[in-house]
């Protein structure tokens, strides 16, 4: 089985025995890289050696997997502080897999795993492995003068010796995970657990180890998923998963449903020039890829309706966008009142500038802002 195929199933198989775990991994960006020993994480790029992974079964990359996505979400770069690298390393790894040992996940030989730290937070893990292996020295020290992994507990002499056995995630990503991307992490922590709970598969313990979520500068697709999966059916369709979506290495569900009818309204106004249409096309597309399984009607206007188009799944866009005159959002909610009375979601991209209807509609409303700007009504999200 060749590597993409089986980070492919890997994948499939968590979303469908752990859908928490599964959904996460899907964020991840594979790539393949010989200069590395086994596998690294940024909580955006997953970097794996196509050789150390061509000899793990499913059980042993669904375990890889999920113990990347789970330093991410629990904020452990974030919390390292002044911390020794490897030692923290090691620290989060035990608290990680004693957590998914008890969710029934297989934790392979070689992996840092002691029952003897169960339900102990990595910081508290930390400090017993310092103290017995290192005593009293300062964390604050030469990261070069650290002394060598294969002496730090948790790793045999066997399992130091044959590299092709490490489960320990001790290479870097020379671009480090930035602060936006970790609280994405945290956010997209936050709508797995609400299809986990949906489908009463929440992790258990995760509650002790996890920090609070905050969505400070999300990314605003996360907000337009967690808001379209609100009107989703509780009953996901994991199998078939989305075909659309296997090239790119990610397995999400099949988001049927007789529950939502998105609307999405672009602005053409002469406020908006051709970069920032550009832009707007563009994440229109991204929604497109994304759910597939959406009927999604377009709107284009700017103090009118210029057109109205209907598209689902991969389909081209070609069709022509006119506007150039003021902005008005008010004929865009007449017409969906007349037109498409069934709506049950509008995401209108624009500026913020321009008339708004005086009643707010009684369907959900996401603004897509290309600058800050207050609305009347509705959820504002910054697109830049």
């Amino acid at each position: 089985m060749s590597t993409e195929k089986l980070l492919l199933k890997a994948k499939s198989r968590l979303t469908l025995k752990h859908p928490y775990f599964g959904m996460l991994a899907s964020r991840l960006k594979h790539e393949s890289s010989e200069m590395i020993r086994g596998y690294a994480s940024n909580g955006v790029r997953f970097l794996y050696n196509p050789e150390f992974l061509s000899k793990r079964t499913v059980e042993e990359v669904m375990f890889i997997l999920t113990n990347c996505v789970m330093h991410h979400i629990l904020a452990h770069q974030q919390r390292r502080l002044n911390r020794r690298g490897s030692l923290w390393q090691l620290a989060t790894d035990y608290a990680i897999n004693n957590m998914l040992h008890n969710n029934g996940l297989h934790i392979p030989p070689g992996a840092n795993f002691n029952e003897a730290y169960e339900g102990m937070y990595a910081e508290e893990i930390y400090d017993l492995i310092k103290e017995e292996y290192f005593g009293d020295i300062d964390d604050a020290y030469d990261e070069s003068s650290r002394p060598n992994e294969n002496l730090l507990p948790g790793t045999t002499e066997d399992q130091a010796s044959e590299e092709d056995h490490s489960f320990s995630n001790l290479e870097n990503i020379e671009d480090d995970l930035d602060a936006q991307t970790e609280s994405e992490w945290q956010y997209a922590a936050s709508i797995s657990q609400e299809l986990a709970q949906r489908k009463s598969a929440m992790p258990s313990g995760l509650d002790r180890l996890a920090k609070k979520v905050k969505a400070n500068n999300i990314d605003w697709r996360f907000e337009l998923y967690n808001a379209i999966n609100r009107h989703m059916r509780n009953n996901y369709a994991f199998m078939p998963p989305n075909k659309k979506h296997i090239h790119r290495g990610f397995i999400l569900p099949s988001l049927t449903s007789d529950t939502l009818s998105l609307c999405v309204a672009i602005d053409t106004s002469g406020s908006i020039n051709d970069e920032l249409l550009g832009v707007f096309m563009e994440e229109f597309k991204t929604i497109m890829q994304n759910f597939p399984a959406v009927q999604i009607e377009l709107i284009i206007a700017d103090a009118k309706v210029h057109g109205h188009y209907t598209f689902q799944g991969g389909e081209k866009l070609n069709f022509p966008i006119k506007g150039g005159g003021g902005t008005d959002y008010r004929p865009v909610f007449d017409y969906i009142d007349s037109q498409l009375p069934m709506t049950t979601m509008l995401l209108y991209f624009t500026d913020g500038d321009g008339w708004y209807p005086k009643i707010p509609p009684a369907y959900e409303v996401l603004w897509a802002l290309s600058r800050p700007h207050k609305t009347p009504f509705g959820r504002p999200l910054m697109i830049l």
